[in-house]
């Protein structure tokens, strides 16, 4: 069994003309752009298919401190403080890893992210 992927090497052409849609692939909801306007280019599918993993853990998240706003948020002074403490931290989080990601595909590199880049092979696209 093969474990090379078809990401490992990527055509120059195909950096050099979707650099700025792979970046913008990064931007939630936008990773459709690149996947769906470019299958042929295999740089614009790489970052597509991290930024579509990315948009799914944003998902994750918002179903999660919904749920939590609506449970554990309404503790009195505890809940709120804890909530918007931890919706900070992991939105901000994520805005780092989308800006530095979108950086990245804008210069033309092909960057995996931890864990999210070994499983961009899953994605049905």
């Amino acid at each position: 069994m093969s474990s090379a992927s078809p990401y490992d090497s990527i055509a120059p052409e195909d950096v050099q003309r979707g650099r700025l849609l792979a970046a913008v692939a990064y931007l939630p909801g936008l990773c459709l752009l690149g996947l769906l306007g470019a299958p042929e280019n295999a740089f614009i599918g790489f970052h597509a298919r991290q930024g579509f993993l990315l948009f799914m853990i944003e998902i994750v998240f918002v179903v999660f401190f919904w749920i939590y706003d609506v449970t554990l948020g309404r503790i009195p002074y505890v809940g709120p403080f804890v909530g918007y403490l931890v919706k900070f931290l992991v939105w901000t989080s994520i805005l780092c890893v989308t800006a530095y990601s979108a950086a990245k595909a804008a210069n033309g590199e092909v960057m995996r992210l931890p864990y999210l880049g070994t499983q961009i092979e899953r994605v049905p696209f």
